[in-house]
């Protein structure tokens, strides 16, 4: 759920700076003026009150582009401002069909890409998948919001599908958001090949081993694949072509665990009476505008400890330190075949709102417990792609 604006500063003069969306209203400020852009962001410009005819636009010193100004009289960014942060509040306290009608009286007031975005996530998180993908999808159709591997495929001259028909067509799925939705969408790939799709696959080398099992990987550069195909889409977005709802989500394509992978983790495992037990307490860098997700490592162990005798093992490479410190064993993986490879001799995973409990999920393990938040993202509303993974409120 993004916020209503970031900060930004503008900067002199640049020679041929790429355009950015065009600042759509301008209000005048006690000392100096602000702007909303088309894409939602507010400037707010220290000066005489002296509105341009364009700004160039800097962050960390750097320009980085030119906004023109292309004020509509009406658009009262106050109450724009108003009705997107009401919005965004009443998201977070899972108060979703209040927050849509807020975020719908921002956009009567102005439309941004912005506000249509938040209007997609408040969709989804009422179950409304059809229109809130609608919003999703084209909200990422260009910047700021166009995913880098999607905007490589247009460059290379390749047509997004938008749901024509597949068969005798060479569709290409790209990996554009992270690798837990990926794991996510893997189950689609039989569907759309049942579809008549000749479906490849983009994917980070971590995930080829996993992704190979239900499709071709290809091996190629992005944009040689992009060039060869009739239709690209990202894995996400399926769900918008295919009108996947929450009560239609297919069963899960399970992801099989390699024989010598897991042979070789056993015996790498030294003999222990505990149970063993897989933790993901953390994501990495948390944004500021995501879901509270991370937890804190220690406090995961300290609770499970309290029922019963328990080795830990890390299901993550990051937080080493703070993991060891804790009593968490550490591993390396060569990829994800290889973490789910040691998922497989693990009791129970235990994993907060991250790629682990999508892998858990994907090869079926028996025993998987998702720790999250109050507030929470979409995917896991009523659990549709995973119905046998335990959920649990961490109370945040």
């Amino acid at each position: 759920m993004l916020e209503p604006h970031k900060e930004a500063i503008w900067s002199g003069f640049e020679e041929d700076p790429p355009e950015l969306a065009p600042i759509i209203a301008t209000e005048k400020l006690e000392r100096g003026w602000r702007g909303l852009t088309e894409d939602g962001e507010v400037y707010a410009v220290q000066g005489n009150g002296t509105i341009p005819e364009s700004i160039m636009v800097a962050r960390a010193g750097r320009v980085i582009g030119q906004r023109k100004i292309t004020a509509v009289n009406g658009i009262d960014i106050t109450g724009y401002l108003e009705s997107f942060s009401r919005a965004v509040e009443l998201h977070k306290s899972d108060r979703n069909l209040e927050a849509l009608f807020a975020i719908d009286a921002a956009i009567a007031v102005a439309s941004t890409v912005r506000a249509r975005f938040n209007r997609g996530m408040i969709l989804l998180a009422l179950g409304r998948w059809p229109e809130g993908f609608a919003d999703f999808e084209e909200c990422e159709r260009s910047p700021p919001f166009q995913r880098p591997a999607s905007r490589a495929a247009l460059e290379a001259g390749a047509q997004p599908w938008r749901g024509e028909p597949l068969p005798g067509k060479r569709l290409l799925l790209l990996h554009d958001h992270g690798l837990g939705d990926t794991v996510m969408m893997l189950r689609f790939v039989p569907q759309l090949v049942a579809m008549g799709a000749d479906v490849t696959m983009v994917v980070p080398p971590e995930l080829t081993r996993l992704a190979a099992q239900v499709g071709i990987v290809t091996a190629n550069s992005l944009k040689i694949a992009a060039q060869a195909c009739n239709y690209f889409c990202s894995f996400l977005h399926v769900l918008r072509w295919l009108a996947v709802t929450p009560s239609s989500v297919p069963a899960r394509t399970t992801v099989a665990v390699e024989p010598t992978r897991v042979a070789r983790w056993r015996s790498a495992l030294h003999e222990t009476s505990r149970r063993r037990v897989g933790l993901a307490w953390s994501v990495g860098v948390e944004q500021h505008d995501d879901f509270p997700r991370s937890l804190p490592v220690a406090e995961i162990v300290a609770r499970v400890s309290e029922l019963e005798a328990v080795e830990f093992h890390s299901l993550q490479l990051q937080d080493r330190a703070t993991a060891g410190e804790a009593g968490v064993i550490c591993h390396d993986f060569a990829d994800l075949a290889d973490c789910a490879a040691l998922m497989s001799l693990m009791d129970e995973v235990i994993s907060v709102d991250t790629l682990a409990i999508h892998l858990a999920g994907a090869i079926a393990h028996p025993n998987a417990t998702l720790l999250l938040s109050r507030w929470h993202s979409w995917r896991w509303k009523g659990n549709p792609f995973y119905p046998d993974i335990r959920i649990l409120e961490s109370g945040r």
